[in-house]
């Protein structure tokens, strides 16, 4: 019979610096297997698998912690499987993988951020099958870098089958600094800013998401290294109501799969480069539906290519453009239904290859590059451009 440590959360920090916590197996899905298993629903694998599938979650401790208002400090290694409410923080300081496992805990933090990752090599928010977890951070706090209610400045992958309830009172919801895997779990966020952020990448590979928030949705924000700032979706279920952009990405978005439904943005989906090859999205935007725009990294090689799934675009009224590229348009495949009074506008080269266009109800067979103020052009070209 396999046994796991119980202790109260006031004194495990104290207990693991001495040692003496006891370890045996953990009975719950290691990372690895419930990150296998969400790729295979979805037919994709994500770059968190690689690493997950190096951790040997059975060498390493498993202690139980019933949580109380003083909160719980972890330095070492190992699976936590919590429970109860506290109106402290869990944080996070050790060298080595920890895996956080969420048994029907309710976490509002009075004093920052609910949950807390200064370090570890990699940490899993693992959501127990059946259970639903609440966390809300501090309007207020000491140290402001620490802008979300779930907070790692490492990387970090949720995963499991319960439910995770996230209230942002100071910013954004949940915040990954390094990369962010979201592999399943149905998770709920409403916010004062953003939503969900990986910094260096965002991954989206399964899960039930919801997300209505004052900022932006779902966002990468690394504009200064080249190669990250990525947002990738290819998996989940994801309705987002944002008061900005809705999907942003310093650098690139790639869309493989899942279905969105954006029901309320200034920009839809926002990034220098936009890649859509598969999956079901709709959306509604005030301003851009699709826009491919400049960083403060990425000022050159501008584009949007769409080689497939199927896209669902309303406009507001106004001078709005469903399908906006300050460099090229490219469409391969894939079924666009758009409302709009300007479907298309590219400062580059439009190139139409294949797929189902409707706009305002009307076949489309050619790109038409069109502005506010401005009649269309032709395939390829025409209209005004923009300065």
């Amino acid at each position: 019979m396999r046994h796991h440590t119980k202790v109260a959360a006031a004194v495990l920090a104290s207990a693991l610096l001495l040692g003496g916590c006891a370890a045996t197996a953990p009975q719950t899905p290691t990372a690895a297997s419930s990150i296998a298993a969400a790729d295979a629903t979805t037919g994709t694998t994500t770059s968190a698998a690689p690493v997950a599938a190096d951790i040997d979650w059975s060498g390493l401790p498993t202690t139980e912690v019933s949580l109380t208002d003083a909160g719980l400090t972890i330095t070492e290694a190992g699976t936590y499987v919590l429970t109860g409410t506290s109106t402290g923080q869990v944080t996070v300081d050790s060298d080595g993988d920890v895996r956080l496992i969420l048994d029907g805990v309710t976490i509002d933090s009075t004093v920052g951020a609910a949950i807390q990752i200064d370090s570890a090599e990699f940490t899993v928010l693992e959501l127990a099958d059946g259970t639903t977890n609440s966390v809300s951070d501090a309007a207020t706090r000491a140290d402001e870098e620490i802008d979300g209610a779930v907070y790692s400045a490492d990387d970090l992958a949720i995963t499991g089958s319960g439910t995770l309830n996230v209230t942002a009172n100071f910013a954004d919801g949940i915040v990954g600094k390094d990369d962010l895997w979201i592999v399943s779990g149905s998770i709920a966020i409403t916010g004062v800013d953003d939503g969900i952020r990986g910094k260096d990448s965002l991954t989206i590979s399964g899960g039930t998401v919801t997300i209505d928030v004052a900022g932006d949705g779902l966002k990468s924000s690394n504009d200064t290294d080249l190669g990250k700032g990525q947002l990738t979706i290819s998996g989940g279920d994801i309705t987002i109501s944002s008061g900005d952009d809705a999907i942003k990405a310093e650098q690139k978005i790639a869309i493989t799969g899942g279905v969105i439904d954006i029901t309320t943005s200034v920009e839809g989906i926002e990034a220098p480069v936009i890649v859509i090859d598969d999956g079901q999205i709709s959306l509604v935007a005030s301003d851009d539906g699709l826009n491919a725009s400049a960083s403060g990294l990425v000022t050159s090689g501008l584009s949007i290519a769409i080689n497939g799934g199927g896209l669902t675009i309303v406009m507001g009224s106004g001078d709005t453009d469903a399908i906006d590229s300050n460099g090229d348009l490219t469409i391969t495949g894939g079924t666009l239904d758009i409302t709009a009074q300007s479907a298309f506008d590219y400062d580059g080269t439009g190139t139409m290859t294949g797929g189902t266009i409707t706009v305002n109800g009307q076949s489309v067979t050619e790109l038409s590059n069109s502005m506010m103020g401005g009649g269309p052009g032709g395939p390829g070209g025409g209209g005004d451009r923009r300065p």
